[in-house]
């Protein structure tokens, strides 16, 4: 067989391969392996994440909100939460994607859960879409993801904020350490517990990764990434380890958050 007979067969073998890779990949899996919505379970066309018409029913945060950690408040007027006020935060500033209600809870559900680890993409991009001047503003150096303790990421197989800090390291070329603040301790679950609790509940919950000794001259501001903002006492925990470790900056990122109590 001649050099340009082998070549042409390379290259019609490579079409073929690509065909098929495409056929597998648009037509088949959608077949096999039908994706359903994780706000409405509609089925959806491969590579969609989120039907379309809930994508525009989520409930996206917007209008005032608080200065601090960007909960949303009832008067623009009112530059803090309740909670900001009765328990001062240690972080610079802050932002949601979305409300958590109804409608966000079955989807949070799936991502945390349910191993629907690519919704993280589209929560990354919509972040972008809505908070990339912020972003820009803030400039930090790192992405880092709150931990979960060993036994649940075991258990899940996943921790769902390292891979939203993960996609939004890819999608912004911000560094990030999955492992910079460590899980120390499996503590009672926060929803059971008073705010106050709360603070006391994680007191010696996260320490510092001693292998990254020596980062805070290069690396000074810090975003911290979660999926769900409530009363503040989970990313107020981490911010105070990481200040105390030598971070100047501390900004949080979660993709749900309440409304302010008050």
């Amino acid at each position: 067989m001649t050099k340009w007979r082998r070549v042409r067969r390379t290259l019609l073998h490579s079409k073929k391969y690509i065909l098929f890779s495409f056929y597998v990949r648009e037509k088949l899996f959608p077949v096999l392996f039908p994706r359903h919505c994780p706000s409405c379970a509609r089925i959806l066309p491969f590579g969609t994440l989120i039907c379309r018409d809930c994508r525009s029913r989520l409930p996206w945060v917007s209008g005032p909100a608080c200065f601090k950690c960007g909960k949303p408040v009832s008067m623009p007027e009112q530059e803090l939460c309740y909670d900001c006020r009765q328990f001062p935060k240690s972080f610079q500033q802050g932002f949601s994607l979305l409300l958590y209600n109804e409608k966000t809870r079955p989807v949070i559900a799936d991502f945390k859960y349910h191993n629907r680890r690519s919704l993280s993409r589209f929560f990354a991009e919509e972040i972008l879409v809505r908070h990339a001047d912020q972003l820009q503003h803030w400039k930090p150096d790192l992405i880092i993801p709150v931990p979960v303790h060993r036994h649940k990421r075991k258990s899940r197989g996943y921790n769902q904020a390292e891979l939203l800090a993960r996609d939004l390291s890819v999608l912004t070329g911000i560094p990030y350490l999955s492992d910079l603040l460590i899980r120390s301790a499996d503590t009672t679950p926060q929803k059971q517990l008073s705010p106050r609790a709360r603070l006391s509940n994680l007191q010696n919950a996260f320490t510092f990764n001693r292998e990254y000794e020596g980062l805070t001259p290069s690396f000074k501001s810090v975003l911290l990434v979660d999926d769900i903002y409530t009363t503040g006492a989970t990313m107020e925990i981490c911010t105070r380890t990481l200040i105390k470790a030598g971070f100047k900056k501390v900004y949080i990122c979660t993709i749900c958050t309440g409304l302010s109590r008050d």
